[in-house]
C-alpha cells in the first residue's frame, strides 16, 4: 500500500481556493435582495390604509392624542346600550360643547347638558351610538372561522334562515379560506377581528396598523368583500382606547355587544344556558373559534327556537348602519391577492408541511422500525442457529491488529493488556504512534520488549488514516483487525472476527466484519444515553443491515479487513473525516460482502460532557456526509441492492429533511404550545418514544444487556434533537465554507470499566516466548522506515 503523501488528496468539500464562503454568503444576500425588491416595492401600498381620513393619519396621533389626559377617567357619553363606539374631541363654543371626529372637520353632534357637565374639561371621550330596535337580535361570532364549529353553525343558521356578523381572525381565514368565502356567499356580514387576535395596547403602532389593514385585504382577497366592521380582540372597549382609537383613524367602525353569552368560559361537553330574553334589542356574542364549541351550536338551536316563538326577528348590522358605512362588494386588486398569498404562505403552507412531515415521520418510523426489527431478530436467530466447525490452529489465518495511536499515554497499557489477553493463537499487533507528544511512543517501545508480538512504527503526525495505512503496510497477516488507543477487545474478540473469513457460506467474497463496540464509562447521563445510542445502533440497526447486505458502517474501533480487499479498495482516504464508513463503500462497491458479529466485542471510551459528545458527533455526521456524496453514484443504483436502493438513501433523507424543515418544525411546534394544543406533539413524542422502547429492548434482549439501559428512553430525545440540530447545520456550515475540519479527539480519563462477567483478566505475563508453531515477531521499532512489508494496490483515493 503507497503511504500517502502530503496533499495527495482533497477533502470532500475542501475548497483550497478559500473563496465559496464569500460566494455561498453573495449568493444568500442576492437571494435576499431578489425576495426584499418586490416586497419593498409593494409594501407601501399594502400597508397603507383601505379607508380614506382628511387629517391626523399620522400613526403616532393615537397614543399623543390619548396622553393629554387620563384614559382611566375618559368620560363615556352616548346612548349605554350603543354598540358602536368612537373617540370624539370636545369642542367648546360658550356654554356648548360639540363632538367632533378627530380624523375630519366632522362635527358629530352637540352634547346634551347632563353630557357637558360629565365632560367638564376632559379633551375627549368615548361615544355610544347605535341601538338595535326593540325585539331585534343581531348574532355575531367572534374568532373564526373553524373547520370544528363554523360548517355546523353556517348549516343551523342556513336551515333557521337566520342572519348573523362573523368577526375572523386573519389567521384563521388564510388557514380556512372556503368558510369565510361561504360566510359571504350565504349573506351574513364579515367583520374583521385582526390577523392574529392581536392586544393594541402594547403593541408598536406599526403592528397594530398592519392587524387591521392586513386582515382587511385577506377579507377583500378572498372574498371581494370590503368590510369597515370592526371588533376589539376580547372586547373592552373602554378599556382598549388605544385599539378605538387606531382602527377609528383607519376608517374601521368599533363594534361592542350587550349579550354576552359567555360561551367561552364553558369547557368542552359542559352545556351553555340559553341567554335571557327583555323584549329589547341586543347584539349577542357568541364563538365560532378557540376551541370545542359544540356547546354554543346546541345552545344556538334553542336560543333560536325560543327567540322566534317570542316574536324576535334577527338581522346583521345591516339597520344599524349609513349606505356609506355598509359592506360593499369589490374587486380585488394586487395588493389584496398579494395579502391572501402570503397569508397561505404563512398559514396553510407550513401547516401542509408540517402535516405531511407528522405522518411521512410516523410511516417512515413505523415502517422501519418494524422493518429492522423483524430483519434483526432474523439476523440474530440465525447467528444462533450457525454451527461453527473446530478449526485447526494450523489453518486459521494470521491476523495483524492495527493500533494507531497519537497522545494515550493514560490508556494504552491497558489496550495492549486486553491484546494480550486475547486467545486466538496466531496473530501480531502493529502499534503506530502518529507523532505523539507525551510518553506514548516510550509505553509501546516498553510493552514490546516484554510482548514479542507488538510492534512499533513510528511516524509524524499524519491523522488516523494515515497511521492506519502505515501499519497496514507493516503488517503480514492475510486478515487486519482495527481498534483505537483506548478500546479494550475481550478475549475471544480476535477469534469471533477470523472465524468469518474461513466461512464458506458467504453468496460474495467477504470483505470486513462489523464488531460490536459498546461504552465502557457508563458514570453520566451522558454516557449513559451513548451507551443506550450503541447498544440499539449496532444491535438492531446494523444487524438488521446484515441480514439483507447493507451495511453501512464498519466501526474501524471494532472490525476485521480482508486484506486483499484493503489493497483493492487503497486503504483508508483522507477525503473525509468518517474514515471507516468511506472504506465500507468502498469495499462493497468494489462487489466485497459485510457481515455484523455482535460476539467481536470492544469496550471504548465515550465523551462524558454533552460539550464533547457535541464535538465528537459533528466530526462523524460531516464525515458521514462526505463519504455518502463522495459514493453518491451509489444512490438509487440496483447494483448495489439494499444498500444503493434503501440504506444510503434513508440515511440522505435523515440528513436533507431535518436540515431544510427542522427550523419549521420548531417555530410550528412553538406556536402549537403556545396556543394550549399539546395533544399532537405529545402523542407524536409518546409514539417516538414507544418506537424507540421497542427498538430498545429487543436490542437489549438480543446481546443481553442490563434492562437498566431502557431507563434513558424517555429522556433519550431531549438530548438527540437538540444534538442533531447541532450537528446537521454545523457540517452545513463547515461544507459551506469548504475549510478542513480538524480531528477531535476526547480527553482520555482511563475510565474504562469492563465487566468482569464480559472478560477474563486482562494482566498479561512479564514475559511472553513465541508459541511452537508459531512464526516468531521480531519488534520493529522505525522512524519514518520504509514498509517492512508492502502491501502492493492503487493509490488511495483522492474522491
Amino acid at each position: 500500500m503507497r503511504r500517502p503523501q502530503p496533499g495527495a488528496g482533497k477533502p470532500v468539500f475542501f475548497d483550497p481556493s478559500g473563496n465559496r464562503w464569500s460566494r455561498v454568503l453573495g449568493t444568500l444576500v442576492t437571494v435576499l435582495i431578489v425576495l426584499t425588491v418586490p416586497l419593498v416595492w409593494i409594501l407601501p401600498s399594502a400597508t397603507a390604509p383601505l379607508w380614506a381620513v382628511s387629517q391626523n393619519g399620522d400613526p403616532s396621533y393615537p397614543r399623543q392624542l390619548l396622553a393629554k389626559d387620563d384614559v382611566e377617567d375618559m368620560p363615556v357619553v352616548g346612548d349605554e346600550n350603543g354598540i358602536f363606539q368612537r373617540i370624539e374631541l370636545t369642542v367648546r363654543q360658550g356654554r356648548n360643547v360639540y363632538l367632533k371626529d378627530p380624523f375630519s372637520n366632522t362635527i358629530f353632534r352637540q352634547a346634551t347638558p347632563d353630557e357637558a357637565r360629565t365632560i367638564g374639561d376632559h379633551p375627549y371621550v368615548i361615544d355610544n351610538w347605535g341601538v338595535p330596535d326593540d325585539k331585534q337580535l343581531i348574532l355575531t361570532f367572534d374568532d373564526g372561522p373553524d373547520p370544528r364549529n363554523t360548517p355546523a353553525l353556517l348549516d343551523l343558521l342556513s336551515k333557521e334562515k337566520v342572519p348573523a356578523t362573523f368577526f375572523n381572525v386573519g389567521y384563521e381565514m388564510s388557514a380556512f379560506p372556503e368558510l369565510v368565502q361561504r360566510e359571504v356567499r350565504e349573506g351574513h356580514m364579515v367583520g374583521n377581528h385582526t390577523l392574529t387576535h392581536a392586544s393594541f395596547t402594547n403593541n408598536p403602532d406599526v403592528i397594530n396598523r398592519e392587524e387591521l389593514i392586513g386582515n382587511d385585504h385577506l377579507i377583500r382577497g378572498l372574498t371581494g368583500y370590503a368590510s369597515r366592521m370592526f371588533r376589539l380582540p376580547e372586547g373592552n372597549p373602554q378599556g382598549n382606547p388605544v385599539g378605538v382609537l387606531e382602527a377609528q383613524q383607519l376608517g374601521y367602525i368599533h363594534v361592542d355587544f350587550d349579550l354576552d353569552t359567555e360561551d367561552w368560559s364553558y369547557p368542552p361537553g359542559v352545556p351553555v344556558p340559553t341567554p335571557e330574553l327583555d323584549g329589547r334589542g341586543h347584539v349577542v356574542l357568541m364563538h365560532d373559534g378557540g376551541g370545542d364549541r359544540t356547546a354554543t351550536v346546541h345552545m344556538l338551536q334553542d336560543f333560536i327556537t325560543k327567540a322566534k316563538a317570542e316574536g324576535y326577528t334577527f338581522t346583521t348590522l345591516a339597520p344599524l348602519l349609513t349606505p356609506q358605512e355598509l359592506p360593499q362588494k369589490i374587486t380585488p386588486n394586487a395588493d389584496d391577492l398579494t395579502t391572501v398569498a402570503v397569508g397561505a404562505s404563512l398559514t396553510l403552507v407550513p401547516d401542509i408541511v408540517i402535516s405531511w412531515l407528522f405522518w411521512f415521520g410516523i410511516g417512515s418510523l413505523t415502517l422501519m422500525s418494524v422493518l429492522y426489527v423483524i430483519l434483526a431478530l432474523i439476523s440474530n436467530g440465525r447467528q444462533h442457529r450457525k454451527r461453527w466447525e473446530a478449526i485447526p490452529e494450523a489453518q486459521l489465518p494470521f491476523v495483524s491488529v492495527i493500533l494507531p495511536v497519537f497522545n494515550e499515554e493514560a490508556v494504552v497499557t491497558k489496550t495492549l493488556d486486553a491484546l494480550r489477553a486475547s486467545d486466538y493463537p496466531a496473530f501480531e499487533v502493529v502499534a503506530v504512534n502518529d507523532g505523539s507528544t507525551d510518553r506514548t511512543l516510550a509505553i509501546l517501545r516498553e510493552y514490546a520488549r516484554s510482548w514479542p508480538q507488538l510492534r512499533v512504527v513510528d511516524q509524524p503526525n499524519g491523522g488516523k488514516s494515515a497511521a492506519s495505512n502505515n501499519g497496514i503496510a507493516h503488517s503480514r497477516g492475510e486478515v487486519i483487525v482495527t481498534l483505537d488507543g483506548d478500546t479494550i477487545f475481550e478475549p475471544q474478540t480476535i477469534r469471533m472476527f477470523a472465524r468469518h473469513f474461513l466461512d464458506p457460506s458467504h453468496k460474495k467474497p467477504l470483505g470486513a466484519v462489523a464488531g460490536h463496540v459498546k461504552v465502557g464509562n457508563r458514570h453520566n447521563i451522558v454516557t449513559a444515553w451513548q451507551a443506550l445510542e450503541y447498544i440499539s445502533g449496532i444491535c438492531v440497526t446494523r444487524m438488521a443491515e446484515g441480514a439483507v447486505g447493507a451495511i453501512s458502517i464498519v466501526p474501524g474501533a471494532c472490525a476485521a479487513w480482508r486484506r486483499e480487499a484493503l489493497v483493492r479498495a487503497g486503504g483508508y482516504s483522507h477525503d473525509t473525516l468518517a474514515e471507516d464508513s468511506d472504506l465500507t463503500l468502498t469495499i462493497q462497491s468494489l462487489g466485497y460482502s459485510i457481515v455484523q458479529e455482535n460476539k467481536a466485542v470492544a469496550w471504548t471510551e465515550a465523551p462524558m460532557t454533552l460539550k464533547g459528545l457535541a464535538k465528537q458527533r459533528l466530526r462523524w455526521t460531516y464525515g458521514n456526509i462526505q463519504a455518502l456524496y463522495k459514493h453518491r453514484r451509489m444512490l438509487f443504483n440496483p447494483r448495489y441492492g439494499v444498500l444503493g436502493l434503501v440504506s444510503m438513501p434513508y440515511a440522505l433523507i435523515s440528513v436533507l429533511i431535518p436540515l431544510v424543515f427542522m427550523p419549521m418544525t420548531f417555530v410550528v411546534a412553538g406556536l402549537i404550545l403556545a396556543q394550549g394544543q399539546w395533544a399532537p406533539i405529545a402523542i407524536f413524542a409518546a409514539f417516538v418514544a414507544g418506537a424507540h422502547l421497542i427498538i430498545s429492548t429487543v436490542a437489549v434482549v438480543m446481546v443481553r444487556e442490563s434492562p437498566r439501559h431502557l431507563l434513558m428512553v424517555p429522556l433519550y430525545r431531549l438530548i438527540y434533537e437538540p444534538l442533531r440540530a447541532y450537528v446537521l447545520y454545523g457540517s452545513l456550515v463547515h461544507a459551506a465554507r469548504g475549510r478542513m475540519v480538524g480531528w477531535y479527539r476526547p480527553e482520555r480519563t482511563n475510565s474504562v470499566a469492563v465487566p468482569s462477567a464480559a472478560t477474563q483478566t486482562v494482566q498479561a505475563p512479564a514475559r511472553e516466548k513465541p508459541r511452537p508453531g508459531k512464526p516468531a515477531v521480531v519488534p520493529v521499532l522505525s522512524t519514518e522506515a520504509s514498509p517492512a512489508r508492502a502491501v502492493q494496490g492503487p493509490p488511495v483515493s483522492t474522491g
